[in-house]
């Protein structure tokens, strides 16, 4: 009968959606495939458990015929022995609930045991990758590891670790929409990544990302979440980092096992969402080849609407503005990876990235103006066409040379980018009068935007621990090299006495922007005892600068800055640690804030950069509590930032013309920040587990400007994670958002992303279920006040979406060895 139902609503839902038929068939094959795997689960309930595993050597080479004992400590059960294949795999399947104790050893190396690995309801499918073996010597012992599993968010030291493999939010989504799930990290309105309020550097397997803010936007989207392994926040980053205001993001890739392996994942959602993404990896001995290649395609729609008040000496008047908008985009991508371990002393890495977007865009908008009366006197419609296409590939080159001496490194990492962006864009405005009948002439403006970017990186970093095993010494140079070349040339049509464009030279531009930032550092780290820790160092810092305009006016800048840092780190028994720091950090002006070219969406409110813009330093003081025990952690961070030379976007009224308005970037005043925040997490059970974090920042400016707005960000994430077996995996992502600026204030509305996780075929089949925005769409509310002015204003993107996520594993795998089956007569040696 219940399948008679399920048919019925199936078939009539098939006939009158006719947008949601392919969803439809696809929930059918899956909900086919997840019976039939039903029932196969039904034939091993008696003994379900499967433990599964890779065994390599130091230098990352398979271990085969390694043996391999699999021993439980209820003794009324037999102890299992197998060998390891040609890849060094290994598997025991039927195992019944209870504990279990691994030992694996090798003529040569020195012998490991996993202990206590619990096979139960919630859990009975354990894969347990790169299990390593050491070189065996005389005095040597064998290594006894107490399992434990790995949580989705994990903390330590004041620093986070979000577990993107255990979460079904990672399938079908990419590492841009991922990291708003990660605690501490949020978008502010203009899309930009920050931590506690601050932009952080982003590293990808520790490698520094040095691109410029569009081309990591793009990269973030492009790489897909199904091949990020985990991603880590150091709210107290390294010495090589120690400067950056933010921390630091290290977003960590999959690397694969031993022996060959692929994977291919579909995606489709009903916002008008479609992907596909293929993985092949490669790892043997001392290579390991990785291959990412996706393609996938978006829809987004919105709607905006803002309402100005203008303030007179003996009225007011108003301005309204309301919008649609329309946006679709193609973004195919590329990533090889390859790591080659020479020896266990010397390590390389090349890395290749490619992304491409392919947009188009459409807006209709609406502009009236509205008398003390709040009567319509004037309106204009202006339709703007977009079409843009953005290329960017990179290349990194990286050398570790690892010392004979413990804690000693060397390494030389060097990259080269470069990207094309086209951007044409048509506008096209009609005067009305307030009935909508034609007021004067219409009007069509083309603006051609052509940039073309390059860039050179270039970092070494020493790491050496003396032989007191106490004192370390880091040490290490940077150098950024990056150009811009950018034209636009924008055209207005004229239709008397024939149509032709004619240039418009007030509104054309063509510059170069030239900036290299080098760097050297030192840093020394004592422990002073086995609990307590000091570190500090100075970075010193040279930026240069170059603008080039087309009428050959330049505008220079040289500057150099010393950056100190300090900590002081003291633990209790693993449990408790305080961290106290101070880092002095620099903020520069990128091209983003100082593009002259001029932005006539809005011919009432024009956008442009600030060549002149200075960089702004400050002084960051933190305090960090931290507590880490097997049920939860809590950590509690207090902070005191003095900033200088602050540079902030601010809306102005127009020179000549009172009605309009002006935005762009300038050096405004200085200012202090006051900032706590907190990231806790809560362990229920093996099952259950929820993390909750928060940051609030008030920003109070200098006393000798009382035109800007003092007030707080407030960034909050809540995640939950429920694993009822392991077969099954339940995730959920909330955040809420307030953003202060010196005019007001920016509110989103609450975010969500809820995901079902289902494994199937020996984990070879995942299906994934994702609601994201179920509620409500995303929108942006901002209050803007000002002398002259107070405008409020929303906008909306549709970002309502189901998404269903297909992913298949195909792994190569060696002969297998049956495992040997023996009773149990005593214990394992230690």
């Amino acid at each position: 009968m219940t399948v008679v139902c399920l048919y019925t609503g199936l078939r009539y839902l098939y006939a009158c959606m006719p947008l949601m038929r392919p969803l439809l068939i696809v929930c059918c094959c899956l909900l086919l495939v997840t019976l039939s795997a039903s029932g196969q689960d039904k034939q091993s309930k008696s003994a379900p458990g499967l433990i599964t595993g890779n065994v390599i050597d130091t230098l990352q080479k398979a271990v085969a015929d390694a043996s391999v004992s699999l021993r439980p400590f209820n003794d009324s059960l037999p102890t299992r022995n197998t060998r390891t294949d040609q890849n060094g795999n290994f598997e025991f399947e039927h195992l019944p609930f209870g504990y279990y104790k691994l030992s694996i050893s090798y003529v040569g190396f020195r012998p490991l045991t996993l202990d206590s690995i619990w096979i139960r309801a919630e859990r009975y499918d354990f894969n347990m990758s790169d299990l390593t073996l050491k070189p065996n010597t005389d005095t040597a012992l064998e290594e006894v590891v107490v399992y434990a599993e790995k949580p989705l968010i994990q903390s330590r030291d004041g620093n986070i670790t979000f577990n993107a493999g255990e979460s079904a939010l990672s399938a079908g989504s990419n590492a841009a929409e991922l990291l708003k799930s990660v605690p501490l990290v949020a978008n502010d309105p203009d899309g930009k990544l920050v931590v506690r309020g601050r932009e952080p550097k982003i590293l990808i397997d520790d490698k520094p990302v040095e691109l410029n803010a569009q081309q990591l936007a793009d990269l973030l989207e492009s790489l897909p979440g199904s091949m990020i392994e985990k991603i880590e926040v150091m709210t107290n980053p390294p010495p090589q980092y120690a400067n950056e205001q933010g921390g630091v993001i290290n977003i960590v890739t999959k690397k694969g096992k031993v022996g060959m392996g692929a994977r291919l994942t579909l995606t489709a959602g009903t916002r008008g969402e479609y992907g596909v993404s293929g993985n092949i990896n490669y790892r043997k001995k001392g290579l390991a080849v990785n291959l990412n290649m996706g393609f996938a395609y978006n829809e987004f729609d919105g709607y905006s609407r803002s309402m100005r008040e203008n303030f007179r000496k003996d009225s007011t008047n108003y301005y309204a503005t309301a919008g649609q908008s329309f946006n679709k985009g193609i973004r195919p991508n590329a990533r090889l990876n390859v790591d080659y371990e020479l020896d266990k002393w010397n390590l390389f890495n090349i890395q290749a990235t490619y992304s491409q977007a392919v947009t188009r865009n459409k807006s209709d908008n609406e502009y009236t103006n509205i008398n003390r009366f709040h009567e319509v006197y004037r309106i204009s419609q202006r339709s703007i066409a977009t079409e843009g296409n953005n290329i960017s590939p990179v290349i990194n080159f990286t050398y570790t040379r690892k010392g004979k001496k413990p804690g000693e490194s060397l390494r030389f990492i060097a990259g080269t980018n470069t990207a094309w962006n086209n951007s044409d864009r048509t506008f096209y405005e009609v005067p009305l009068n307030p009935d909508y009948t034609q007021r004067g002439k219409d009007s069509t403006q083309l603006q051609y935007n052509e940039t073309h970017n390059k860039g050179y990186n270039a970092r070494v970093n020493y790491d050496k621990q003396l032989s007191n095993k106490k004192t370390s010494i880091s040490t290490g140079a940077s150098y950024v090299y990056e150009l811009n070349d950018i034209d636009v040339d924008v055209y207005g049509l004229r239709s008397v006495p024939v149509k032709e464009l004619m240039p418009n030279t007030n509104l054309s531009n063509s510059f170069d922007f030239r900036q290299r930032v080098s760097n050297i550092r030192a840093a020394v780290k004592q422990r002073l005892s086995e609990s307590l820790s000091v570190t500090g160092g100075i970075t010193l810092e040279n930026t240069d600068l170059r603008f080039t305009l087309k009428e050959g006016a330049k505008a220079d800048n040289n500057y150099s800055t010393w950056l100190p840092f300090f900590t002081l780190s003291k633990k209790w028994e693993e449990v408790l640690s305080v961290n106290l720091s101070y880092r002095k950090s620099i903020r520069r002006p990128g091209i983003n804030h100082m593009n002259p070219t001029v932005d006539i969406a809005d011919t009432n409110n024009l956008r442009f950069g600030n060549p002149d813009l200075l960089p702004s330093t400050s002084h960051n003081f933190d305090l960090v509590f931290g507590r880490t025990t097997d049920k939860y952690f809590l950590n509690l961070s207090l902070g005191y930032n003095k900033v200088s030379d602050i540079f902030s976007q601010l809306r102005l009224p127009a020179p000549n013309d009172t009605n309009k308005t002006t935005t762009s970037w300038y050096n405004i005043d200085g200012r202090e920040e006051y900032e706590i925040s907190t990231w806790n997490g809560y362990t229920f059970s093996k099952a259950l587990r929820v993390n909750l974090s928060a940051s609030y920042t008030f920003n109070k400016y200098s006393s000798r400007n009382t035109s800007f707005i003092n007030g707080g960000t407030f960034t909050s994430n809540f995640n939950g994670n429920f694993v009822p077996t392991d077969m099954w995996n339940i995730t959920t992502g909330i955040t809420y958002n307030r953003f202060a600026n010196p005019q007001g204030t920016v509110r989103s509305n609450l975010r969500m992303n809820f995901g079902v996780q289902r494994k199937l075929l020996k984990k070879k089949l995942v299906l994934t279920f994702n609601m994201i925005d179920p509620i409500a769409k995303q929108e942006y509310r901002s209050f803007t006040t000002t002398p002259a002015y107070n405008i409020e204003s929303l906008s909306s993107t549709n970002t309502r979406n189901y998404r269903i996520t297909i992913g298949y594993n195909f792994t190569q795998l060696g002969k297998k060895k049956k495992p040997a089956t023996k009773k149990a007569t005593g214990t394992l040696k230690k």
